[in-house]
């Protein structure tokens, strides 16, 4: 039996390794007839415009997306300033970071392409900053788009512009459907009236708007059934799965036409769950930095709260005696305590979806992590007592004696 699992085993290799050339291929297909960034048409430097021309689907929802990807970490900024690099000009013979490179010409001049490479790396920054995890899920998934519009449309070639020449010009004054203008004794004849044509059959527009709206109402209504049973389903996580659903009735309508009108519920909704996720309901920001060092027991709160962000949280400063408790929690971003040589420090670490703990010398990573313990300092039993609980759902949590 065991040559027949090799087999199978065999098989499922190769499966693997054709699927992954594929993509490959798919990707080479993309780099190789790239999108074009027009001179007409476009609002800044014409990489939604050029990317709607080359798989022919409406430009707003190109648009549209780069500005859900600016709102999801940032990421639609670095990825428009890659593509004005990296795509070129219409009449030009390369991209400006090629022609940087002599590769070819390129109307963009050098201190132009220089401006957008030096304006990409603060972008890029900022992204990985601010963004952690979410910011390789939203590069991925944008890859995935890319993979998909290339296999299902990258066929497509932008309508052409003229119209063709006619093959003869017609002589004069002879009637159209006399061809060669030969019968003499007909150029006073009058042309004979056109066949009346059946009016065209409109074209029927899929119903992607109309579905869209309706696994969006079912959204909410599970939803606010499940909300009284799981905690998770506040009002902020059902506007992201009713985005989430719009966003994909829009990527449907771009390769099935329809859809568009979806646009003027998805912008406002976007506005406000970021503004929902920006800033908590009692006023304390969400994304950000939180940076605190107590001086004395009083000051030191019950819970730190952060939604997307680092933590710094300083203990150092306080008295050698005494007992504090206090916890620390934060969605997305870097934790870090700091606590004195040597205080009493009982701990608990976790990282409940992935991260990186590293707790008073004890260490874990990965998935659903947590690690805790108790450690006395340099000095053993005596001083300070502190009881930390620190919680991240995705980030790098610290706890440092220094």
């Amino acid at each position: 039996m065991w040559w027949r699992g090799g087999k199978r085993n065999l098989g499922l290799v190769s499966g693997t390794e054709k699927a992954m050339q594929g993509v490959a291929d798919t990707l080479r297909e993309f780099w190789a007839h790239r999108p074009v960034r027009p001179r007409a048409g476009r609002k800044l430097g014409g990489v939604a415009t050029g990317i709607a021309l080359r798989y022919q689907i409406d430009p707003v929802i190109v648009r549209i997306a780069f500005v859900a990807l600016a709102l999801s970490g940032g990421v639609g900024l670095p990825m428009y300033l890659a593509g004005w690099l990296l795509l070129p000009e219409e009449g030009d013979q390369v991209s400006p970071l090629e022609a940087l490179v002599n590769k070819g010409h390129s109307s963009v001049s050098q201190g132009q392409t220089v401006l957008l490479g030096v304006l990409l790396f603060p972008a890029l920054a900022f992204t990985f900053g601010s963004g952690g995890f979410q910011v390789f899920v939203t590069i991925a998934a944008s890859v995935a788009c890319i993979y998909l519009l290339q296999k299902n449309r990258g066929h497509l070639q932008p309508a052409a512009t003229l119209a063709e020449p006619p093959l003869t010009p017609p002589v004069p004054g002879a009637p159209a459907w006399d061809p060669l203008g030969a019968a003499p004794f007909a150029w006073d004849l009058p042309e004979p009236a056109p066949k009346p044509q059946p009016p065209a059959p409109r074209p029927r527009k899929p119903r992607v708007a109309g579905v869209t709206l309706g696994v969006a109402t079912l959204v909410v209504a599970a939803s606010a059934i499940a909300g009284a049973w799981v905690p998770w389903f506040t009002v902020a996580h059902v506007i992201g799965l009713v985005i989430a659903v719009l966003a994909a009735g829009l990527l449907v309508g771009s390769f099935t036409g329809g859809g568009r009108s979806l646009i003027w519920l998805l912008v406002p909704l976007s506005v406000v769950g970021f503004g929902m996720t920006a800033v908590d309901f009692d006023g304390r920001p969400s994304v950000g930095d939180l940076k605190v060092t107590p001086q004395n027991l009083s000051e030191v709160k019950e819970k730190y709260e952060l939604g997307v962000g680092s933590v710094m949280i300083d203990l150092r400063q306080l008295p050698d005696s005494g007992s504090v408790k206090t916890a620390v929690e934060s969605e997305l971003g870097d934790m870090t305590v700091h606590v004195a040589k040597n205080a009493d420090v009982t701990f608990h670490c976790e990282a409940s979806s992935i991260g990186d703990l590293d707790c008073l010398g004890r260490t874990a990573d990965g998935g659903n992590v947590q690690v805790e313990g108790v450690d006395l300092g340099g000095d053993g039993e005596g001083g300070l007592k502190i009881d930390l609980d620190v919680r991240a759902n995705v980030g790098e949590v610290r706890v440092l004696r220094d």
